[in-house]
């Protein structure tokens, strides 16, 4: 999500979302005790090699499962909070939009700094995260937490919306970089430095504002390049795959005009492999000027905006020491698809650390509506506390999780933040009163004993079909599709690598039900018409049985769905451009597996495929499975 980073007194950024309206428009638990040092928690001791690196937080792997090191040789697991700061100063308080105000209930800013400290470690709190008042907190010694700050590298420079082959944008991000670490890198609590946040990876936008570059910039030189070779300097072949605007030739495109996907066509590879070769960019850079001023500190990446392109993801790898992403819980009990994380892991190889997770409540103290955005809200503060806890619990059970941070500490403002986001999202009001069901759970959560507990195997279909709901089609608002199935034992392993959606299955004594939930990226600036095709909108196949009909749905593109088959019932929630999420689920009869109706014991079986992404990925899905009570 955006932040109002005048909470920690930064620079100002342009933001990725700003950036993405503008080109589409055509304008531009408790602490622990210490253990003996050299050992991680739970563990055997490290080597001597390990040890000498002193100083230096680093990252492990030991009965695999990684963990994060400090200098000492603890392990631990980082659970942060965003934006500990002292909120509006006196000037900027505005008394008809109240909002957090440490001023209001403390003195000066160190009594405030040992107060939250004293809070947050209490409350089991490891981490100050993005957005906070380091220049502060940093005064008050403190060695149990630890400090890990946003940069904004590359955001505050254009990047990687402006040439990353300029020298005035990479002295840029350079400047950025060296003004922060330098007042930083000699804290030994530094962990480590997050790049930026929720970068704008939109392929269609940076697609256009390259080819909207001068003919000299170096970004723009480099994907007429790619594009010449891919389609071996022969005009046609481009033709098949694209719609120029204002160029009829390679020559002309040397130095103006603009190229527009054609619907049906495969372009949209050669666009995947341009966004590569740009994140390639970023990340070297940013590991580079980051290394010139701090060798110690960990690069924990950029903070995906609650989805990612693989393409993205896999050029990171050499480049980061951990592959970071915000977290947006996909349900309002604090639950998550399952191939979000497990697949960020398999493409990059490397630990992730949550950047933040996030839940708010109707019920709150500030006033706050939540309803300018998509994030989860739950009624009561008992049962956001009940998903804080559901989201936690499962990061501490995947292995390759090292930490996660809380967005945030303090409620937004009554009424909104500048720009209208309005979520109870704090460990505290906005009058400074802490969130006792919040925070009584993160407190009662022994992170240490969590993140050791081998965690049992997780369930799926395989082991057995679970029963319906009692409505399974009929949720009418996309928060709460698939919220009352039973995603964990009803989860169909894909057989392809690297999805990028979850199947679920379920019956009744009628129907076999299938429910999908993906990351469908679809962007209206691909196309000069700004309207996502038929042939572009992600494709869902079904072939039930082993003669039944194979079902054909689009379902995305944020438009009806579209069947080949009257006879199946569809509900479906899909979205455009900065709303990733593409949500189905389909009723298949009983007749379409051979059978009047079912009963527990019955065996059926299906195939699945999903085309996403203007038919760039694609999962498959298929086996036998039994009905189970």
């Amino acid at each position: 999500m955006p932040h109002d980073l005048s909470l920690a007194g930064k620079v100002c950024v342009i933001t990725a979302r700003t950036l993405f309206i503008l080109a589409v428009t055509g304008t531009i638990g408790t602490l622990s005790q210490p253990q003996p040092a050299n050992r991680p928690a739970g563990g055997s001791p490290l080597t001597s090699q390990d040890a000498d690196r002193a100083n230096r937080f680093s990252i492990r792997r030991q009965d695999a499962v990684d963990w994060l090191v400090k200098p000492d040789g603890t392990g631990f697991f980082s659970l942060g909070a965003c934006c500990v700061a002292m909120g509006a100063t006196r000037k900027e308080f505005d008394p008809d939009n109240p909002g957090y105000a440490a001023w209001q209930q403390y003195p000066d800013s160190s009594q405030w700094a040992e107060a939250t400290l004293r809070r947050l470690k209490s409350w089991g709190f490891t981490t100050i995260g993005g957005w906070s008042d380091f220049d502060i907190l940093k005064q008050r010694p403190d060695p149990e937490v630890v400090f890990t700050p946003v940069l904004h590298i590359g955001s505050t420079a254009g990047a990687p919306w402006w040439d990353m082959w300029d020298a005035k944008v990479v002295g840029r991000m350079e400047d950025v970089a060296r003004e922060q670490i330098l007042a930083l890198r000699d804290d030994p609590r530094l962990l480590g430095y997050y790049s930026d946040n929720e970068m704008g990876w939109w392929n269609a936008t940076l697609f256009k504002m390259t080819l909207e570059q001068a003919p000299i910039s170096g970004q723009r030189r480099r994907l007429i390049a790619l594009l010449r070779q891919t389609y071996r300097n022969r005009w046609p072949e481009l033709l098949k795959d694209f719609e120029p605007e204002g160029a009829d030739n390679w020559e002309a495109l040397e130095r103006t005009g603009m190229l527009y996907l054609r619907p049906g066509g495969k372009g949209i590879r050669v666009m995947h492999q341009f966004l590569g070769l740009l994140a390639e960019r970023y990340y070297s850079l940013v590991r580079e000027i980051i290394r010139k001023y701090d060798q110690r500190a960990l690069i924990l990446g950029d903070r995906y905006q609650s989805f990612y392109y693989p393409d993205v993801a896999r050029a990171s790898a050499p480049y980061v020491d951990a592959i970071s992403s915000n977290l947006n819980a996909n349900w309002s009990d604090g639950s998550f698809v399952r191939f979000y994380l497990d697949t960020l892991h398999a493409l990059t190889g490397k630990p992730v650390i949550i950047g933040e997770f996030y839940m708010a409540a109707a019920e709150n103290r500030s006033g706050n509506k939540n309803n300018h955005g998509i994030f989860p809200v739950a009624d009561t503060q008992k049962e956001r506390a009940a998903g804080f806890r559901r989201t936690l619990e499962a990061l501490l059970r995947t292995p390759y999780v090292v930490g996660a941070d809380w967005f945030q500490y303090f409620d937004e403002p009554m009424h909104g933040r500048g720009d209208g986001e309005n979520f109870n999202f704090g460990l505290v009001d906005i009058y400074d009163r802490p969130y006792e069901e919040l925070t009584a759970a993160a407190a009662s959560l022994d992170l240490l004993a969590l993140k050791s507990r081998r965690a049992p195997p997780r369930g799926d279909a395989s082991q057995g079909v679970p029963p319906a709901p009692l409505n399974p089609l009929g949720q009418k608002d996309s928060r709460f599709a698939l919220q009352d199935w039973d995603r964990e034992r009803g989860f169909v392993k894909p057989v392809s690598q690297f999805a990028l959606a979850d199947l679920y299955v379920c019956w009744s004594k009628d129907a076999i039900y299938l429910g999908l939930y993906s990351q469908d990226i679809v962007e209206n600036a691909f196309y000069r018409s700004k309207i996502i095709p038929k042939a572009d909108r992600a494709e869902w196949i079904v072939a039930p049985g082993r003669s039944g009909k194979t079902i054909r749905a689009r379902i995305g593109g944020g438009l009806e769905p579209i069947l080949n088959d009257r006879g199946i019932k569809i509900a479906n929630f899909s979205g455009v451009d900065l709303n990733v999420r593409n949500i189905a689920a389909l009723e298949l009869p009983a007749q379409r597996f051979g059978k009047d109706r079912f009963r527990a014991g019955d065996t059926i079986q299906f195939s699945s495929t999903l085309h996403t992404h203007c038919q760039a990925y694609r999962v498959d899905w298929k086996g036998k499975f039994v009905l189970q009570e």
